[in-house]
């Protein structure tokens, strides 16, 4: 059975390279739980369908031969998808996102295309930004910790890939950055 290489592990004398599968329906979350590998769930859905898809996969590890310490080893390292934007005030953060996502986001929306060949309609740009300002860290440092910490304890995921570059602004990019660093990981430790 393949499982996890250990971050500390060597394969060929270096550091073995960390595997996160990208789930997004029932048969990847599967796939990833029978291989052992943990998952990394998208920004577009919320906490709840993402402890939905940590509870399946946690019962597919289970049911694949895993012993329960194996399966949390695993399941430690998941990592759950978002956007961070911070402002002093809310409205500012999803101002920022707002005016910028739509743009890039239509581009890269009109180009998806599935592997099984499937049609999928484009999500409008403008709905699904304001949809990933509700689910995640936009607002305040205050309010991103929160909904960090939020997410953290309704879903058990510890390990967060945030993107910090939404505005698409180099600048405020690493203004958001250091903000992430300086004044909303003090208040999650």
């Amino acid at each position: 059975m393949p499982v996890v290489p250990r971050p500390d592990e060597l394969i060929g004398g270096e550091p073995a390279p960390e595997v996160v599968v990208a789930c997004t329906s029932p048969k990847s979350v599967r796939l990833a739980a029978e291989r052992g590998l943990p998952m990394l769930l998208g920004m577009h859905c919320g906490d709840e369908d993402k402890a939905e898809m940590v509870a399946a996969w946690t019962r597919w590890s289970r049911e694949s031969g895993r012993d329960p310490d194996e399966t949390a080893r695993i399941g430690s390292h998941h990592v759950s998808a978002g956007v961070a934007q911070l402002a002093d005030r809310r409205e500012d953060a999803v101002e920022a996102l707002v005016k910028a996502m739509p743009g890039w986001l239509r581009q890269g929306l009109d180009a998806h295309v599935t592997v099984d060949g499937r049609h999928r309609s484009m999500r409008d740009p403008v709905a699904y930004t304001e949809l990933l300002c509700g689910l995640h860290p936009v607002g305040t440092p205050r309010l991103a910790a929160d909904r960090l910490a939020a997410t953290a304890e309704r879903t058990g995921i510890t390990r967060f890939a945030l993107l910090a570059e939404g505005s698409g602004d180099l600048a405020a990019t690493e203004e958001n950055v250091r903000r992430l660093g300086a004044e909303v990981l003090p208040l999650l430790v």
